[in-house]
């Protein structure tokens, strides 16, 4: 059984997650932006005995607590190869955005598409979704229909696509083809903001008004 708390780190307010099986106690955390001290806290007082640090994307809000983590468990880091170059330079887009981000470690683990992480008793299967970056990802609990989703898929909204990289047309592709035939029931934890569900976007979120009956 997955056991989820969401730590909100950084100055834009990301979702950081822990993830572990209740009964192993191995867990993961994804996406830990910064505030390493708190994440880690949070991580050890649960008793969390985390095996890996796995990122949705290489923005440096979503990365920039990675080394520390990495430091402070032993875990490896995580990424798909199309934003490794976005973790290279999260110190200096950490610094266009008037933010400090530390220099970050190259990853550990190359991610890719259908590819499962497991620990204990609980399986995440990566979901390649690019558009809000080139090698965006989701992470999905099948078992407990739990869907991480970074910055591609919103409680009513979806992730911007001007920056570099980025692409409206790749981005909906994503999400249409991808996240929505997970069924309605799915639980969408986002990279912001609050949690929603694929069957509550489907209703509500503007950018899925023409595609509702998917």
């Amino acid at each position: 059984m997955a056991e989820v708390i969401t730590v909100i780190v950084g100055a834009l307010e990301v979702n950081c997650y822990i993830v572990w099986d209740k009964d192993s106690g191995d867990g993961v955390i994804i996406d830990p932006g910064a505030d390493a001290a708190e994440v880690e806290a949070a991580a050890r007082e649960r008793g969390v005995k985390v095996r890996c640090v796995l990122n949705t994307h290489g923005h440096f809000d979503h990365v920039g607590a990675d080394a520390a983590i990495k430091a402070a468990f032993g875990a490896p880091v995580a990424i798909h190869p199309d934003d490794a170059p976005l973790m290279a330079d999260a110190h200096e887009h950490g610094i266009f955005f008037g933010v400090s981000t530390p220099k970050q470690p190259e990853p550990d683990m190359l991610l890719k598409d259908g590819q499962a992480v497991e620990f204990g008793g609980l399986r995440l299967r990566v979901i390649h979704t690019p558009g809000h970056t080139r090698g965006g990802i989701c992470l999905y609990i099948e078992d407990g229909k739990i869907l991480f989703t970074g910055d591609t898929l919103f409680a009513g909204s979806v992730g911007r696509t001007d920056f570099e990289g980025g692409s409206m047309d790749d981005l909906m592709a994503s999400i249409t083809r991808k996240l929505l035939p997970l069924g309605d029931e799915v639980r969408v934890l986002p990279g912001h903001g609050p949690e929603s569900t694929i069957g509550e976007e489907k209703e509500i979120n503007p950018f899925l008004a023409g595609i509702k009956k998917i």
